[in-house]
Order: structure tokens, then C-alpha cells, then sequence
């Protein structure tokens, strides 16, 4: 990925879409996790971003921020040291908010914010969600989250486990603007005094040029939003506390394994899913063939804190998706 010179130091922005959206995770299957005819019914735009995670709904009552930074050596995401910034400013709005589980920001255990990292070379993002206003209906419309997750949080829906920030800041703060938001998150993160202190980069007609073509090639493309398309024989899914949902599909003949793929939420930023799902292919549909070729690669950087027992067990009890 080429950087941009100007823009080589820690970078932040905000993102405040002016229409509902509902952006998906990089190994999400969307035709699982998302309401596709109410998004449609009710014209809300499909995305998917580079890096892991969950489903979230957003609109104009949603603040997104995202960092752009340089992490040389990152083995896995920094969630707490960049949110840090975020909860300091929340706290001084009257807000009790702290970090909880792989990635989430909470005030009286709902959350408000879910945050991703991606990576390329020694560049990370790390981004999340702020729901300040976001018509909570909608959001618990749009979204359809795998039930083992839901199962492993004893939570019944997205409804009862989501809130909006404004209904907990304090009365001297209960009209606060965005803008107002904004501007104190910016000057907690760059510990300054007034915004003119802060460097910023306008971006140019050039840049939104290569924007609009990186979205035409690839981040707009059918392909990369709804994924994979294929048909499977075969359907497992479980929550590992710590990581995350993983989820396969896949078909079986003559007891291996003809075609494969991998899902879930998951939030390492190593890469190397497609790698893990062809060395998949072609096994023996067994417990010591499976765990054998789970070994082959580094679980620790692709999903996470899994044992390749663990993954070889759930597929082993993977149910039939014509009988589902």
C-alpha cells in the first residue's frame, strides 16, 4: 500500500454518515448476520470494511473516529491504549464508560461502541463507534447476529445489549453537539489546548480521485461487499470467549473436504484466512486430519487464541444447511 507522505504521522478523523448504512466486517457472511430485504426495504446502503469485527448499523446519530497509525511490530490490536482518549472524554460528559470483552466500550454493561484494527506493513487502523443519537430500532432491524454469540453473552437481542450516549451525559452536557464532541475528543487525543494547534490535511481533488477509483475496484465492487456466494453442504458455528465467532461452511465428499470457507468476527489482523481455508481443502473430514492441518498454520495470528483441537471438534459437529 502506498502512503501518502503527508499523511505518514498518527492521523485521525471523524466519520458521520448522513444516511443509514450498515457496515460489515471483513469475514463476516453478510447473508447471515444481516437483514438484507429490510435494508433494502428501507434503503439502507451495504458495506464492508477492511478489517474485522462485528455488523454495526450507523446513521446520522452515529459519530465514527478512526486512527491511523505506525505499529512496526503489533502481534495483536491495542484496543485499550486507543480508546483510552475516547472513555477520558466520555467520563468528563458524566458518562461511566469502560472497555469490556475483546473490543467493546460499555456504560452499565450496554455497549456503544465496537472497535476494529486492520493492518498493512507497519500502518494500523484502529476505528470504532460512537452512538450518540442512532435510532435503535433500525439498528436492531438491520442486524441479525449469530445466535452462539448471543447465546455466550445471555443477551437475547442487538435491542438489549446497545445504547445511545446522550441519555447518560450529565444535565449541563444533555444538548451537546457533535461538533462540540468532536472537538473535545480531538484535543484529548493531541493533548492540546485549542484545535488551531492540531496539524490537519485537507484532502485534495488528486486524493479523492484515487479514493473513488479504490472504491470503483475494489470497496464497491459486489465481490467484496456480499463475498462469497457459493452453495455448502455443511454449517458450524461457535463463540471462543476472548476471540470471537467463527463460523465454516463447507462440503464434503468421499469423506474430504471439497470446498471451504471461513467466517466470523474475529479481530487479528495477520491475514492469512485464505491460506488456513486452502490448507482445509482436500482433507480427510476427520478429528486428526482436521487439527493436523489447522496446526500447519499460525491460528494465533489469522483467528486468535484458539487450539486447532477446538476448531477440528466444531467442525466435527457441523449440521447439514439442507436440513436447516
Amino acid at each position: 500500500m502506498e502512503t501518502n507522505p503527508k499523511l505518514s504521522g498518527k492521523c485521525f478523523y471523524f466519520y458521520r454518515p448522513q444516511k443509514p448504512i450498515v457496515i460489515c466486517g471483513v469475514h463476516q457472511n453478510v447473508y447471515a448476520e444481516v437483514n438484507l430485504p429490510f435494508l433494502k426495504a428501507h434503503q439502507i446502503d451495504l458495506v464492508r470494511r477492511n478489517s474485522g469485527g462485528s455488523a454495526v448499523y450507523v446513521d446520522s446519530g452515529n459519530l465514527t473516529y478512526c486512527y491511523i497509525d505506525t505499529e512496526a511490530t503489533i502481534q495483536r490490536p491495542h484496543f485499550a491504549q486507543y480508546a483510552q482518549p475516547i472513555i477520558q472524554v466520555l467520563r468528563h460528559l458524566g458518562v461511566n464508560a469502560v472497555m469490556s470483552g475483546r473490543n467493546d466500550l460499555t456504560v452499565d454493561g450496554k455497549k456503544f461502541s465496537g472497535m476494529s484494527a486492520s493492518k498493512m506493513g507497519h500502518r494500523v487502523s484502529y476505528g470504532g463507534t460512537l452512538m450518540i443519537d442512532v435510532n435503535l430500532e433500525n439498528a436492531t432491524r438491520a442486524l441479525t447476529p449469530s445466535k452462539a454469540k448471543l447465546t455466550a453473552k445471555s443477551v437475547k437481542s442487538v435491542h438489549s445489549r446497545v445504547t445511545n450516549l446522550r441519555p447518560y451525559f450529565k444535565a449541563s452536557m444533555a444538548d451537546l453537539s457533535f461538533e462540540q464532541l468532536k472537538k473535545m475528543i480531538l484535543l484529548a487525543i493531541f493533548q492540546k489546548e485549542r484545535l488551531d494547534q492540531i496539524q490537519t490535511y485537507r484532502l485534495t481533488t488528486a486524493d479523492w480521485q484515487a479514493v473513488a477509483k479504490l472504491a470503483d475496484q475494489k470497496y464497491g465492487t459486489k465481490k467484496w461487499i456480499y463475498g462469497d456466494e457459493s452453495t455448502f453442504q455443511y454449517h458450524c458455528e461457535h463463540y471462543f470467549k476472548g476471540v470471537g465467532t467463527v463460523s465454516v461452511d463447507f462440503s464434503v465428499s468421499d469423506d474430504q473436504i471439497t470446498k471451504l470457507k471461513i467466517y466470523g468476527d474475529f479481530l487479528q489482523t495477520g491475514g492469512g484466512l485464505t491460506q488456513l481455508e486452502r490448507q482445509l481443502q482436500g482433507c480427510n473430514y476427520s478429528r486428526e486430519a482436521l487439527a493436523q492441518a489447522f496446526r500447519h498454520v499460525s491460528l494465533q495470528k489469522i483467528i486468535g487464541n484458539i487450539s486447532a483441537e477446538s476448531l477440528a471438534d466444531m467442525m466435527l459437529t457441523a449440521s447439514s444447511k439442507m436440513e436447516a
